[in-house]
């Protein structure tokens, strides 16, 4: 199906959907980012779901002829709120919000322009800041892909609601949410939306901050499960169902089922634990091999996500309950050094400099390694950094990385992430057609990592930007080059 471009509309209304219950300490923030946006041409739907605490008091507070409030007279749950708000709203483009997450105020205005270039696209969304657990400070910046289709959306969460702007078509013609679904609901749409032909794409910024809550638990984990994997059947079995996405079945329920894992190893619930671990066992032994096996390394990022623990504890807890056959208590040191590694190099990159020393201190005393794995990853981070904030604020990143890493294994560390840092700069420069760039970001490289003046693909880009001529080579880009 072929869906309509966006309406010839000089300024197309956006409808932001914020369905809220128990939210009334977030929702004025929420609704000052909406009102503050530089689109001005907007409706700020807040359905209040019944909610028992002082929303009603919260909207009084607003006199904006813009906001529409919609009350329940009994709860009907997060599915049926959106939906509730999607047939209110009477903008060519419906924008999802939770509650207790805030738009950056260039959102809908970077969304409006993409839609109107971008004919073919009906879904967007952006990359988002991740704010530490109760709190307002950033934890992380995640850039999902710049597009998605049906694979992507069966296999993992590539966005959250509050990222996402799209074409009102697209969600009546999918036929909403689902309330059925339970908490698969936006797996559930999506997807919908996807086997009925609709486009995504990514504004490529970050203009959402989304808010994570400190010891907020998860219900009916075991109910959750059963929700996503029933989605996932229903895509599945549907005959528009491409048979590539079709062969994946295994490794989309292997990633749901790794969420699950760590849920309840971190909230006790033991026998759901180890039934959960045995089953994705069993479909990828790999899970436990290597020096390193992937599920100690998803557990351990699980670990560290909320900086009001202690991840030392979290992996004691996690380990005590795993089954016999998936025991990884062997791995305790290297995790335990590792969490404080990355924890350090998280606060630094954010400008957390006293948090970053005293974790990259306790690493280095527990004998934490700088490897090949970190530096890809620090780099992947700063070039993200950079593509919001600028090249100087990322080389100030990179010079407060650099002094993390060499307070856990020396000078070399950093050398290394510098260079890395700049290889990748001139393999991005040549393949933007800057080609002057590329010598000076070379020499740069090369002076801080000699090794990378003998790797072909640095020496084909150096002579082409030189001499001129010839596409970039296969790859084009040395992520983390060497090791230190």
């Amino acid at each position: 199906m072929t869906m309509s471009p966006l309406p010839v509309v000089e300024d197309p209304l956006v409808s932001v959907v914020i369905p809220s219950f128990r939210q009334a300490a977030f929702l004025a923030e929420t609704l000052r980012s909406v009102f503050a946006q530089t689109w001005p041409h907007l409706e700020a739907i807040v359905v209040d779901d019944a909610s028992p605490d002082e929303t009603p008091e919260v909207i009084a507070t607003f006199d904006d002829p813009r906001l529409v409030y919609i009350r329940h007279d009994t709860n009907r749950g997060l599915p049926e709120s959106r939906n509730t708000g999607m047939r209110a709203a009477r903008g060519e483009l419906i924008a999802w919000l939770d509650a207790d997450d805030v738009y950056h105020p260039e959102k809908l205005e970077a969304h409006v322009a993409f839609l109107r270039a971008n004919p073919a696209v009906g879904f967007t969304y952006s990359a988002r800041f991740e704010w530490n657990h109760s709190q307002t400070t950033i934890r992380d910046l995640f850039r999902p892909p710049l597009a998605v289709d049906l694979l992507d959306l069966v296999r993992w969460f590539p966005f959250c609601p509050s990222e996402v702007v799209m074409r009102r078509e697209w969600p009546f013609t999918a036929g909403l949410f689902d309330p059925a679904r339970g908490s698969a609901e936006d797996t559930d749409l999506p997807c919908r939306m996807a086997l009925a032909g609709c486009r995504f794409a990514s504004v490529d910024r970050a203009l959402n901050y989304r808010r994570y809550h400190s010891g907020r638990g998860r219900r009916n984990l075991a109910g959750r499960l059963a929700d996503v994997s029933g989605v996932l059947e229903a895509v599945f079995a549907d005959p528009r169902c491409p048979d590539h996405v079709r062969a994946a079945r295994d490794t989309a329920l292997k990633v749901h089922l790794m969420d699950i894992v760590s849920l309840s190893l971190r909230q006790e619930e033991t026998a759901l634990a180890q039934h959960s671990v045995r089953r994705l066992v069993r479909m990828d032994p790999t899970m436990l091999q290597g020096e390193h096996p992937e599920l100690l390394t998803y557990l351990l990022s699980e670990s560290i996500a909320d900086e009001n623990l202690d991840h030392e504890r979290v992996l004691d807890v996690i380990f005590a309950q795993l089954p016999t056959e998936a025991d990884l208590s062997a791995h305790r040191a290297w995790a335990v050094a590792r969490g404080h590694l990355l924890r350090g190099v998280r606060h630094a990159l954010w400008g957390r400099l006293a948090e970053g020393a005293e974790h990259c201190g306790a690493a280095a005393r527990l004998g934490a390694g700088v490897d090949t794995t970190l530096i890809q990853m620090l780099t992947t981070q700063v070039l993200s950094y950079e593509q919001e904030f600028g090249e100087g604020a990322a080389d100030e990143a990179v010079h407060r990385l650099g002094a993390a890493v060499s307070r856990v294994s020396g000078g070399a560390s950093a050398r290394q992430l510098r260079g890395s840092v700049a290889i990748n700069r001139a393999f991005r420069d040549y393949r933007a057609n800057r080609r002057a760039a590329v010598p000076g970001r070379v020499v740069e490289a090369v002076r801080h990592t000699p090794s990378l003046l003998a790797n072909r693909g640095v020496q084909s880009i150096l002579l082409r930007s030189l001499v001129g001529g010839g596409p970039p080579p296969a790859g084009g880009g040395l992520e983390g080059h060497g090791s230190a």
